[in-house]
């Protein structure tokens, strides 16, 4: 879609219920491979998958953005929908690494984004780091923002920031 200056993708794909569930990465930083391309490829096969689904309960926006602009843009055109009907959401990030998993949690910590992103990595087995609102860094600073509020967290493989290739010419 073009959006004024700023170009951004979105699906979306209906279910049963009008009540959604919001995937987001990123397109900002083409070149590296783990803080972005990652998002986009896990999320494209994501979206490939549910689009395969027969029955859906609920409905699903996807988006493809550049981080906090995009996420600001988004938000000011989509808000009155998104608190209307958003049940849960989760940032697609840095998911290409070797690191443990991380969990992100929204701004109040107890969103059923939050209670599945923990579900599911206790369920699996997974080791994973937890770390707080107050480590927040990517979109979920937008979504979860006073006045705001969407129940959206983020689950990632090493946490933006926390591996030496982040943002260098080495994330390859």
């Amino acid at each position: 879609l073009f959006n004024g200056n700023l170009t951004y993708g979105e699906v979306i794909i209906k279910g049963e219920s009008k009540k959604e569930v919001l995937l987001s990465t990123y397109i900002c930083h083409p070149s590296m491979a783990n803080n972005e391309l990652s998002g986009t490829s896990v999320l494209t096969f994501l979206t490939k998958w549910i689009l395969s689904l027969k029955n859906k309960r609920y409905s699903y926006r996807i988006i493809f953005i550049p981080e906090t602009i995009g996420s600001i843009a988004y938000i000011k055109k989509n808000l009155k929908n998104l608190k209307k009907n958003l049940i849960a959401g989760f940032i697609v990030t840095c998911v290409g690494d070797k690191g443990n998993f991380s969990y992100i949690p929204s701004r109040s910590g107890n969103t059923l984004s939050d209670f599945v992103a923990k579900i599911i990595l206790k369920k699996n087995k997974k080791v994973f780091n937890t770390y707080t609102w107050l480590d927040r860094g990517s979109d979920e600073r937008q979504f979860c923002a006073p006045n705001v509020d969407l129940p959206i967290c983020s689950i990632t493989k090493s946490k933006y920031g926390k591996y030496k290739e982040y943002h260098t010419s080495l994330d390859k």
